[in-house]
């Protein structure tokens, strides 16, 4: 009787209160702002290479909000592949670290970080970050990861049963890739000559600079 108790106990508090679901947010646009953030704020490098470009500021702008809109585009299919309750929270706040982390090495001028686990890499990466003022590190990271990820782990997520959420995700995962198909035709004929002139380019994107040292 007192184990039934304990698991009905258990069951009841994992569970919103009615009042308390409907106050809460739906992962869908925790997703996309997730998505915006990391992909605009966590690339601050990128832009700053991008605007050193001998353009005007109309074209510039073009191809700032092309780069915003795929990374943004590619972000929200992950996430939403891994919109899963205990999975999609955890998930954003490792990208929140990880991209503040690119962000402060690329602007001290080290390479993005590596997941090679190779100690003279990290060692050179914590020697970089040393070296830039204590005051950028705190601003860096606070704005970056702790005020987003404090934010983030404070509101509530809506619960969302596992047979909706799952033509949700898969419908969340065609709107991110049409989006991407979308922006890649319209704007390819001005990307990819930027890209072949300036492939470092790629190097200052995060996270994907830091997932693709998986491969090599």
């Amino acid at each position: 009787m007192g184990l039934r108790l304990f698991h009905i106990t258990e069951f009841a508090q994992s569970r919103l209160s009615p009042a308390a679901q409907r106050e809460s947010r739906h992962p869908a646009p925790l997703l996309l702002l997730a998505s915006l953030w990391v992909a605009i704020v966590g690339n601050l490098p990128l832009w700053r290479e991008l605007a050193r470009l001998p353009m005007d500021s109309g074209p510039l702008l073009w191809v700032g909000l092309c780069f915003g809109l795929l990374t943004t585009a590619v972000l929200g299919i992950v996430l939403s592949l891994l919109n899963w309750p205990g999975v999609l929270r955890s998930i954003i706040t490792v990208l929140l670290w990880l991209v503040a982390l690119n962000t402060l090495l690329l602007w001290a001028g080290h390479g993005a970080l590596q997941l090679n686990l190779q100690p003279a890499v990290w060692k050179a990466a914590l020697v970089q970050l040393r070296a830039l003022p204590t005051w950028q590190l705190l601003l860096g990271f606070g704005l970056l990861a702790v005020v987003p990820s404090l934010w983030l782990w404070h509101i509530r997520v809506k619960r969302v049963a596992l047979l909706a959420r799952l033509p949700q995700n898969a419908l969340l995962a065609v709107i991110f890739a049409g989006l991407l198909a979308l922006v890649w035709l319209g704007a390819r004929q001005t990307l990819l000559p930027l890209l072949q002139d300036q492939p470092r380019w790629l190097e200052l994107l995060s996270p994907f600079n830091t997932l693709l040292s998986l491969r090599r």
